[in-house]
């Protein structure tokens, strides 16, 4: 018994009359999101690790080659700014601020999309454009015209 008193009294205090009062104890830490944060991270990394494959396999053309270095300067800066919102989130949690964290945790969450975007546009830049719309020339004869009278065929 003197020990559910015992727990009780460190938990709840005792107002004059005698009867405890509990207070809540000290407030529920935030969630840490650095874990989900250092996995954002490693999947910008692993984005650019991607796009540096792709780099590598690619093409010696030009425009090819050209397109993914931009691509990979692109996701490179996407990690550099996932460094400043790393930065802000260590600060939120160490002021509490939960808009703060949720702010800093929805940016790398942007980051990582946009990361993944470039590296499925780095791997466009180096296939061949299969989307394109292949140029046709089609010859009309009208109804009255006869194979010899080609010369009258129209194109379009």
């Amino acid at each position: 018994m003197s020990l559910i008193i015992g727990m009780m009294l460190s938990v709840c205090s005792l107002v004059s009359n005698g009867a405890p009062v509990c207070n809540s104890a000290a407030a529920a830490p935030l969630h840490d999101p650095r874990p989900a944060a250092r996995q954002e991270m490693g999947k910008l990394v692993a984005g650019i690790q991607h796009i540096e494959r792709i780099r590598a396999k690619a093409p010696q053309d030009a425009v090819d080659r050209s397109c993914v270095e931009a691509k990979l300067a692109e996701a490179r800066v996407g990690l550099q700014i996932a460094g400043d919102e790393m930065s802000r989130l260590d600060g939120a949690l160490a002021s509490g601020d939960a808009g703060e964290q949720d702010y800093a945790m929805r940016r790398l969450r942007l980051l990582t999309e946009r990361a993944h975007d470039l590296t499925h546009a780095a791997q466009v830049c180096v296939t061949e454009e299969l989307s394109s719309i292949d140029v046709t020339r089609v010859d009309i004869l009208p109804p009255s015209a006869s194979v010899s009278n080609a010369p009258a065929a129209r194109s379009f």
